[in-house]
């Protein structure tokens, strides 16, 4: 019996097709056990046999990679721990006015303004550089671009599957 080989669409793993096998028919990878259809036009291809399935993974994914974008998005625009300068700010204005009877001027609320500007962005930076913001942009970054791999392979294989 003769056979020819083909890769498989999934794994890129040798498939051997024996030549009895007609256009159209179907044969699983011994590999990745997924099913395929062969095409004998231009030269022997498998192809997906089911490509309605990876449409859905497909979608699915782009739509985790759009939720993901917007999460990460969210973390870089937000704050944090550093509107805790903020609550900063108030303190030590409620401490210089009780503790110190000093009055409540101009002054004083730009020295409390400083204050909460210069510590809610301290705050904030060794949140970004050190702490969990850092480590949710990372995490959502790297998601990003394996799910962005994962549809570049999806499109593949179905447009693939769709050439005759």
């Amino acid at each position: 019996m003769n056979q020819s080989r083909a890769r498989c669409i999934s794994c890129r793993a040798e498939v051997l097709v024996p030549d009895s096998y007609a256009e159209g028919a179907q044969i699983s990878c011994g590999s990745c056990a997924t099913q395929m259809k062969i095409v004998r036009a231009g030269g022997l291809r498998l192809v997906i046999a089911d490509p309605l399935a990876l449409r859905e993974t497909l979608r699915q994914v782009k739509a985790d990679i759009t939720q993901a974008s917007r999460e990460l998005q969210e973390a870089r625009a937000s704050w944090g721990i550093g509107v805790n300068g903020f609550g900063l700010g108030v303190l030590y204005v409620v401490a210089r006015v009780a503790l110190e009877e000093r009055r409540l001027d101009r002054g004083l609320i730009i020295e409390a303004v400083v204050l909460s500007v210069l510590v809610g962005v301290v705050l904030e930076l060794v949140n970004y550089l050190f702490l969990a913001k850092r480590q949710a942009i990372s995490r959502l970054t790297e998601q990003i671009r394996l799910a962005e791999a994962e549809r570049k392979d999806l499109e593949r294989k179905i447009r693939e599957s769709s050439r005759r």
